[in-house]
C-alpha cells in the first residue's frame, strides 16, 4: 500500500519541518499520571521512515520500572514502518536526464535514470542538519511492516489503520486499540483516506481473531 507521506503529515497536523536526518518527537499530553504520550516520526535511515507511538512524553524508550505504569496499550510496540520511495529531490534534474535519454545519440533512447546512490542520499541528509529543507517530505512511500499493540497488521487494513492515526494525532490523543479495532473490520468494501493508494489486489477480506491475538506480549510483573 503506497502512502502520500507529505499529505498524511498535513492531515494529522504535523507542521513541524521533517526532512531526511530528522528526528521528530510529537507530544500528546493527556491529564492524569502515566497516560501522555508521544509520536515519534524517524526519517534518520535516508531510505525509511518510522512513525512510532510512545508512552511519555520524551520520545525515548522508558525503563520496565516506569513503563510497567501506563496502560497496557502504550506497553505493547505499535509503529509503522514506510519505504521512501520518492524523496522529491532533482525531480526537474531526472526528468531533465531523462529526455536527454530519449533524444542523445547512440544512447539507450529514454531509459530512466538510476536511483540517487545511498552515499547521495546521505549527503543529502547531512545538509539538512545545516538548514531546513522545505518540501523534502517525500510524497510517495510504501508501507513495509505495521505493527499495533504487537500484533503485525495484514496490507488490506493499512488503510483504515492510518485514518485512524492521522486523526489521533490531530487531536493530541491515540487510541491504539482503536487503531486495532479498525484493522479488525471486513475491509472488502472501505474508502482509504486520500493520502492512501493501493498497490495491488488489496480487496482479500481481513478480519482480527480476538483470541488468536488475545496475547499481545504483555506479561505481568513486568519490571
Amino acid at each position: 500500500m503506497q502512502v502520500n507521506v507529505k499529505q498524511f503529515l498535513e492531515e494529522a497536523g504535523i507542521t513541524e519541518a521533517f526532512y531526511p536526518g530528522k528526528r521528530l518527537v510529537h507530544s500528546c499530553r493527556q491529564p492524569g499520571e502515566y497516560k501522555s504520550h508521544c509520536v515519534v516520526l524517524d526519517w534518520r535511515d535516508p531510505d525509511k521512515i518510522r512513525i512510532e507511538v510512545k508512552a511519555g512524553l520524551s520520545g525515548k524508550d522508558l525503563e520496565p520500572k516506569k513503563l510497567k505504569y501506563y496502560p497496557v496499550s502504550f506497553q505493547t510496540p505499535t509503529y509503522v514502518d514506510i519505504e521512501v520511495v520518492n524523496d522529491n529531490a532533482d525531480d526537474k534534474e531526472d526528468e531533465e536526464e531523462t529526455g536527454k535519454g530519449k533524444s542523445g545519440k547512440g544512447g539507450s533512447g529514454g531509459k530512466k535514470p538510476a536511483k540517487k546512490k545511498l552515499s547521495d542520499v546521505k549527503l543529502m541528509a547531512s545538509e539538512a542538519f545545516g538548514s531546513v529543507m522545505e518540501g523534502k517530505v517525500p510524497e510517495l512511500g510504501k508501507i513495509v511492516e505495521m505493527v499495533v499493540l504487537g500484533t503485525k497488521i495484514a496490507a488490506e487494513a493499512y488503510g483504515n489503520v492510518m485514518g485512524k492515526l492521522a486523526h489521533g494525532i490531530a487531536h493530541a490523543k491515540i487510541s491504539t486499540t482503536d487503531m486495532l479495532a479498525q484493522a479488525g473490520k471486513f475491509v472488502t468494501k472501505y474508502t482509504p483516506p486520500s493520502f492512501m493508494k493501493p498497490t495491488g489486489d488489496e480487496q482479500a477480506t481481513y478480519k482480527y481473531d480476538r483470541e488468536k491475538n488475545a496475547d499481545i506480549g504483555y506479561k505481568a510483573g513486568l519490571g
